[in-house]
């Protein structure tokens, strides 16, 4: 059987974001309420109780995997998810465009995000990609841009490590950190701290004077002028799910990070056009390339990143708008396929991200599993109230294996 599983980023909140309500709560989602009386529904702790996930390992251990034992850190995955060539050795980072004024030398952050630049990555990407370091010999630097503010950098060349530090302070009005390594004495780590502080550096030369940056001061944004990297990883070991079930799975995801760790897992991505990975992304479309990929493909990963970018901007009517669109135009368009028994579905979150707390918390979000299979409990709204009282309790992550399991194709443990 054939099996849809969308993964809505930040879905979960508190009862501080709109006057005692989530905004899963106030907002107004007929058709996952009509899922949930027809289904099952619960709680899931993306990682374990009481552990904050990021998104990288969170998504890791939805998809079945323990992220203490295959997760090397984030770059990797935006690297992958944006089309860069990872081999073994590689060390990859998480890549922001940022704004940044400097004084006396220092380089201190205004906006982290460069107010989400929406236009013009090509012009930054061109001035970054392939830039020769001089400091560090023997280094190859390829970077990507991806949507919006996000990008990847990969480092390639001899005795490179990932244990080193980030550059970004992920804080606004403080000066970029300085990269160092983690281990002391570690000659890898000391080479590849070297190279990133001369990219951090170079890139605000590059970057600074550039026109797409002299036009956004003209007209009162700020300049995408430097890049803070973060999330320093390599290429890790994953068993494809293929192997693990035998099953042929497809993404379709707007931001690189999400696309990266569905390749990772051997999934096949499917470009939808209109997929933006923001508020702005086309979910009908989406939808409408899941059902379709189902005629080659066992199941179909969709991921939405909107929910989570309101509740980052600290949003709350925007993202209970976006909830209701994702009721609206995504689920709205596959109810009919999961009602007539053609499909299996669930849907769930990767964290919680409160509207006042603006970042992600440990708190559990709610699932739901609906399909021919399911055996419906007595639940009657989808939301985190709701699901704390659903039939299937609360557990930990393997979202996509439980789906797998209704869709009968999980592989049996013993004789």
């Amino acid at each position: 059987m054939k099996g849809i599983l969308i993964i809505a980023d930040g879905l979960g909140g508190r009862p501080s974001d709109l006057a005692g309500e989530t905004c899963l709560e106030a907002a107004a989602t007929p058709n996952l309420d009509r899922l949930a009386e027809r289904g099952a529904v619960g709680l899931v702790d993306p990682i374990g109780p009481g552990i904050r996930p990021g998104s990288d390992t969170a998504h890791l251990s939805l998809l079945g995997y323990n992220p203490y034992e295959v997760y090397t850190g984030r770059g990797v995955f935006e690297c992958l998810g944006i089309g860069l060539d990872v081999r073994k050795g590689d060390v990859c980072f998480r890549a922001n465009f940022a704004t940044v004024e400097e004084t006396g030398g220092v380089l201190r952050v205004v906006d982290r995000r460069a107010g989400r630049i929406e236009s013009g990555q090509e012009e930054l990407e061109a001035a970054l990609d392939g830039m020769k370091l001089t400091d560090v010999n023997g280094v190859q630097v390829r970077f990507r841009a991806s949507t919006e503010h996000r990008g990847a950098l990969l480092l390639r060349g001899e005795g490179l490590s990932r244990r080193v530090s980030e550059t970004d302070p992920h804080k606004t009005d403080e000066p970029v950190s300085r990269s160092i390594p983690l281990t002391p004495g570690d000659a890898a780590a000391e080479r590849t701290a070297a190279a990133v502080n001369e990219v951090t550096r170079r890139s605000y030369e590059a970057l600074k004077d550039l026109e797409i940056n002299r036009r956004r001061a003209a007209e009162g944004k700020p300049p995408a002028n430097v890049i803070l990297l973060r999330g320093s990883s390599d290429l890790p070991h994953l068993e494809p799910i293929s192997s693990i079930y035998g099953v042929h799975g497809a993404v379709i995801a707007g931001g690189a990070l999400y696309r990266g760790i569905a390749l990772a897992c051997g999934m096949e991505p499917i470009d939808v056009k209109g997929a933006t990975g923001g508020l702005d992304t086309d979910l009908a479309a989406k939808g409408a390339a899941a059902l379709a990929a189902l005629d080659r493909f066992d199941y179909v990963f969709i991921h939405v990143k909107g929910t989570d970018n309101a509740a980052h901007d600290r949003n709350a009517e925007a993202k209970r708008a976006f909830i209701e669109r994702i009721d609206r135009e995504l689920i709205g368009g596959l109810i009919g396929a999961v009602e007539s028994g053609r499909v299996h579905l669930a849907f769930t979150g990767d964290h919680t991200t409160p509207i006042d707390f603006g970042d992600h918390t440990a708190e559990p979000v709610p699932v739901l599993f609906a399909g021919s299979n399911v055996l419906p409990d007595e639940t009657r709204r989808f939301s985190e109230r709701a699901a704390g009282g659903g039939g299937l309790g609360r557990f930990s992550g393997m979202v996509l294996p439980i789906l797998l399991g209704y869709c009968n194709w999980s592989p049996k443990f013993g004789s």
